[in-house]
């Protein structure tokens, strides 16, 4: 019987890969063009671009340089955890790979296409695929910590825009217990592996039972590989306390710069606008909130949700008296936090995916 070599597996397995990628990306298009006629019909199309037009560009700028500031600490965190490998990469290597991270995770729903593709472009660059993928595992973990810690505090000093609005209510909550679900599960598999172990081999072997999933074998094994890593997490932890620390301090600089920006497009209206008075901690708690509760939604960059909630909390903000800027608001919030980073990541995986395809050529010839 015929059986396929490895190079014609891995073309399949690259093909298939290929397809669900253009699938996600076609449904990211699919859901801007939905959440856009529905804006439009919404708010006058004229009225948007005239608040636009009159807003403060300098503010939006600095709004822009929070993006560069998200991508740059996330590859920053990352090369402090490949330092406990005694792994020496650049920063500019490690702002590429945030940058990839940003648009896959932005594109494919549940940001599940993010690490896969930064793990590939990675391997590209001659570093190891255990390495690689211990390093995406722990600032994975880093980064889902810090978004929770932040969701807490937030909902303790601002609980008004979460228990005001049934939806924030309810998915925030789902946020919160999906995210405390996760965490807790990394915890354990770090330190009380063999729990975590035998309960999951016992899960996989009764959904194999039941045929909800096939391939049991396969998934065992990756799931002892997952094991392994996470058990490998903790000692390095252990080992280089001081490195993840400095991790964890550049993720949580790499959400704050994120969870700015929409203080930065709240300034650009109050220059020009009659709107309500808040603080940096208003904004930022609405963005840290909203955030929550599309973290675990499975939409590509959260996209239609996100617009929803931003006009649903923003009418607290730019809706006083008879001005009413909520379309213009949301729209350059999301312009800002999401659309144009999107197209600035897709331009740089686009100039990296290009030198590797020279780099391959050269080595052919």
């Amino acid at each position: 019987m015929f059986k396929m070599g490895k190079s014609m597996k891995y073309r399949i397995e690259k093909s298939r890969k290929n397809k669900k990628y253009q699938w996600s990306i076609l449904f990211l298009f699919l859901l801007i063009i939905i959440t856009f006629s529905v804006i439009f019909l919404k708010y006058d199309i004229r009225e948007i671009f005239e608040c636009i037009q009159e807003v403060n560009y300098l503010w939006l700028g600095l709004g822009i340089l929070m993006i560069f500031l998200y991508i740059y600490f996330e590859g920053v965190a990352m090369r402090q955890i490949f330092k406990t490998m005694e792994i020496q990469t650049t920063r500019r290597s490690n702002f590429m790979y945030s940058a990839i991270d940003y648009y896959f995770c932005a594109v494919t729903p549940s940001a599940s296409g993010g690490q896969p593709m930064v793990a590939y472009y990675m391997s590209k660059d001659g570093l190891s695929l255990s390495h690689i993928s211990l390093t995406l595992l722990m600032n994975t973990a880093l980064f889902k910590i810090i978004l929770l810690v932040l969701s807490i505090i937030c909902i303790c000093i601002c609980p008004q825009y979460v228990f005001d609005f049934p939806i924030m209510t309810i998915l925030f909550f789902i946020g919160l217990a999906i995210n405390l679900i996760l965490i807790s599960m990394c915890f354990l598999a770090a330190f009380k592996r063999n729990w975590i172990q035998a309960v999951g081999i016992r899960l996989i072997l009764f959904l194999a039972r039941h045929r909800i999933i096939k391939k049991k074998i396969q998934i065992i094994r990756r799931f002892v590989n997952l094991m392994e890593k996470y058990e490998q997490g903790a000692h390095l932890i252990f080992k280089h306390k001081f490195h993840f620390l400095k991790a964890l301090l550049y993720n949580l600089l790499q959400r704050i710069s994120f969870f700015s920006i929409s203080y930065f497009v709240y300034l650009a209206f109050k220059d020009r606008f009659v709107i309500a008075d808040l603080t940096y901690l208003d904004l930022f708690s609405i963005q840290v909130l909203i955030a929550l509760c599309v973290d675990s939604l499975p939409l590509p960059g959260g996209v239609g949700i996100s617009e929803y909630l931003y006009a649903l909390l923003f009418g607290l903000v730019y809706c006083v008296g008879e001005v009413n800027v909520i379309g213009s608001a949301m729209l350059l919030t999301r312009a800002v936090n999401f659309y144009i980073p999107l197209i600035l990541t897709f331009l740089l995986v686009l100039i990296k995916h290009v030198k590797i395809l020279k780099k391959s050529s050269k080595g052919v010839v």
